[in-house]
């Protein structure tokens, strides 16, 4: 159902009640009710919702996958969270966190099994 999408689009990109009130100017207690499908969102405050969350506006009313198999949500979501951090330095961060990380995963991929 749709007020499930809407709750699990905001919790997977760490958007807080408060936040997502402001985002569409009303209070933490009526994105819980939209979340639990006591109130409706109204349909244009619909793309307001999936841009504070990284996702499609097609995932949010069940027309496609809200992530997918080949992360394409996952990253509009990074890439939305990303751009929503103004430090340069807290970004140039975020991205030697992320290359590490690769680098780390790719390292760990080629190292071979230990004998059991």
């Amino acid at each position: 159902m749709m007020h499930q999408r809407l709750r699990q689009a905001r919790v997977d990109a760490g958007v807080t009640l408060a936040a997502m009130g402001r985002q569409l100017q009303v209070s933490p207690q009526q994105i819980l009710k939209y979340e639990r499908g006591t109130n409706r969102l109204a349909a244009d405050r619909l793309p307001v919702w999936a841009e504070a969350c990284g996702v499609s506006v097609a995932a949010l009313l069940g027309h496609e996958p809200v992530a997918t198999a080949d992360g394409e949500d996952i990253i509009r979501r990074l890439v939305s969270a990303f751009r929503r951090i103004s430090d340069p330095t807290v970004q140039n961060s975020l991205v030697e966190t992320a290359v590490a990380l690769a680098a780390a995963e790719r390292r760990q991929r080629r190292r071979p099994l230990l004998a059991a």
